[in-house]
C-alpha cells in the first residue's frame, strides 16, 4: 500500500494505517519502558497513558511524520491540545510527552515550558489554530526515555 504524504489522512485505508503505526509504536513503548499503556478514545487529548501497578506514570501522543527528522526548522501542533496536555500533567504530576515517529527515527519531547507559536492554516480548510512550535533540538531518542 502506498501511504498519501499528507496530513490530512481520511481515507480508511490510510485511517488504518495511521492505526497500525500507532500500535506498534505504543507495543515498542511497553516493552522497553516496562510499563501498560491504555490507549484513550479518539476525541481525548492525549492518544495514551502510561501505567505501572496500576498508577498513572505520564500521558503521551503520538504522530507519524512522513518525512526524515531535521526537514523541517520545527515541530507544530495545537495550542490546544498542549494546554491540554499539560495541565493534565499538572494535575496529577505527572510528565507529558509527544511522540514523533519519522521515516528514519523515533523521537519524543517533555511537553513543558511556554513555546513559541504561530497563528496558521491548515491544508484544505479555512479555519486557523494557534500551534506551538518544537525547535528540533528539544527532540530525544525514544530509547533514552526512562518513566
Amino acid at each position: 500500500m502506498l501511504l498519501e504524504k499528507g496530513l490530512n489522512r481520511f481515507k480508511p485505508d490510510q485511517i488504518e494505517q495511521d492505526n497500525i503505526n500507532q500500535s506498534k509504536a505504543s507495543v515498542d513503548l511497553m516493552q522497553f519502558l516496562g510499563v501498560e499503556i491504555k490507549t484513550q478514545g479518539m476525541m481525548s487529548f492525549w492518544d495514551w497513558e502510561f501505567y505501572r501497578n496500576n498508577q498513572i506514570l505520564a500521558i503521551g501522543e503520538y504522530r507519524r511524520r512522513f518525512c526524515k527528522f531535521g526537514k523541517y526548522p520545527d515541530f507544530q501542533f495545537s495550542k490546544k491540545k498542549f494546554d491540554a496536555m499539560v495541565e493534565k500533567g499538572q494535575n496529577h504530576q505527572i510528565p507529558a510527552y509527544m511522540f514523533v515517529e519519522f521515516d528514519d527515527i523515533f523521537l519524543y519531547f517533555l511537553l513543558s515550558d511556554n513555546p513559541p507559536t504561530k497563528i496558521m492554516k491548515r491544508n484544505h480548510e479555512i479555519r486557523t489554530e494557534e500551534c506551538v512550535c518544537i525547535t528540533n533540538n528539544l527532540f530525544k531518542s525514544m530509547y533514552s526515555l526512562n518513566i
